[in-house]
């Protein structure tokens, strides 16, 4: 069946003005305490902390209420890059979040309502020490998470004389773990302390059990159901391809999801939009006012 080109005259922009409401992306929208901020996160379900521009929703953007605002030549000193610094460590301590490097690799947020999903497509069965095994997982990841889960929570430094990390040479070593962790759901940062700066690092088990046992009660498919259902109410259009990327979801499961949405008319699928690279699926209700 051929699939609809749809002209590029309109339907970007009202694709782009839904992003605008969703994303809190205009003045009269914007993010301006902590209760809207959360609210928000709940709302989209998963969203970038800092990084606009992803395809999916930032809270700094939506702080500002603009489309991708630039970033200030003296950030600490910008008011929205401030804010989100402190409901980061806010949500976090409280569990009313999760937060970590989840999306394309940057510091996220999770909705608690979602957060079983994600872990049921991210975090190994089986747990670290099976990861390690298969070649998946870094040498000094599992010596890091062999600390977490013998001691419980503990400072960054704590773990770097842990695991044998500790000299300046291999900084950089210890940094690709702690983000290897981070991306594979094992360990994350529980809070951030001040005097001195450092960070504290738990294991996702103990801190978000709750959220690991609804995501041993998921299929696969169902969780990327759940996940790719919200991304286009929030986003309204996107490649495959990309959310793919984005969530670090495998592309069957996407493409699972989004032939699920098609057959409930929720999106439609393959569109090709003048203007626009590749085919796109799109909330349906826009296309159907283009053809």
């Amino acid at each position: 069946m051929t699939q609809p080109t749809l002209n590029a005259d309109s339907i970007l922009e009202r694709l782009e003005s839904h992003r605008d409401h969703h994303f809190r992306r205009t003045r009269a929208r914007r993010i301006t305490n902590q209760k809207a901020a959360l609210d928000f996160i709940n709302q989209v379900g998963f969203c970038a902390a800092f990084t606009a521009g992803l395809g999916v929703p930032c809270l700094r953007e939506a702080i500002v209420g603009a489309r991708e605002p630039e970033l200030p030549e003296h950030i600490q000193h910008d008011h929205a890059i401030g804010m989100t610094w402190r409901l980061k460590d806010d949500f976090a301590a409280c569990r009313l979040a999760y937060y970590g490097k989840a999306i394309a690799g940057r510091p996220s947020f999770i909705a608690r309502d979602l957060l079983g999903a994600f872990l049921r497509l991210r975090a190994a069965p089986g747990g670290y020490r099976k990861l390690y095994a298969a070649g998946m997982l870094s040498h000094c990841a599992k010596l890091v998470m062999d600390a977490l889960v013998k001691r419980g929570a503990a400072e960054t430094r704590a773990l770097k004389l842990t695991s044998g990390y500790s000299q300046p040479k291999h900084r950089p070593a210890f940094d690709r773990a702690m983000k290897e962790l981070q991306e594979k759901f094992l360990a994350l940062k529980v809070e951030e302390r001040y005097d001195p700066f450092t960070y504290v690092w738990d294991t996702m088990e103990h801190r978000w059990g709750d959220a690991m046992r609804e995501a041993r009660e998921l299929t696969p498919r169902e969780a990327a159901y759940r996940i790719v259902r919200r991304y286009f109410e929030t986003a309204a259009f996107s490649t495959e391809k990309t959310i793919a990327r984005l969530l670090a979801i495998p592309p069957a499961l996407v493409e699972s999801a989004a032939r699920r949405l098609e057959r409930e008319g929720t999106i439609v699928r393959a569109v090709r939009i003048n203007g626009y690279p590749g085919r796109a699926s799109i909330l349906a209700e826009y296309a159907d006012r283009s053809f």
